[in-house]
């Protein structure tokens, strides 16, 4: 199993009570989002938090995935899993974590 983090960087978000599903979705297609990591797990830090929100993504895969990937295909990628799996959306402070 391989884990993966991907981090996209947004504009301070003023986040709704409950963050859900179809919230993220939105974010996701709107092309307001910056790539800002993509790679094995990480920790992360927003050391901006005043001035920019992260969306977060942890998942495993059984394969390894090409890193170099355009952001369309990351998008699809993410897309997909958000509609197969069922994933644990959290917020801390204005940032957002998604774990599948």
């Amino acid at each position: 199993m391989y884990k993966h983090t991907i981090i996209f960087k947004t504009g301070q978000l003023i986040l709704p009570e409950k963050t859900d599903l179809h919230f993220v979705m939105d974010l996701l297609h709107i092309g307001q989002l910056e790539l800002n990591y993509i790679g094995a797990a990480a920790a992360v830090d927003n050391k901006n938090a005043e001035q920019a929100s992260l969306l977060v993504f942890h998942f495993n895969t059984e394969q390894e995935l090409d890193y170099s990937m355009q952001e369309s295909e990351i998008n699809h990628l993410l897309s997909e899993l958000l509609k197969k799996e069922n994933p644990e959306i959290s917020t801390d402070s204005n940032d957002i974590n998604v774990k599948f």
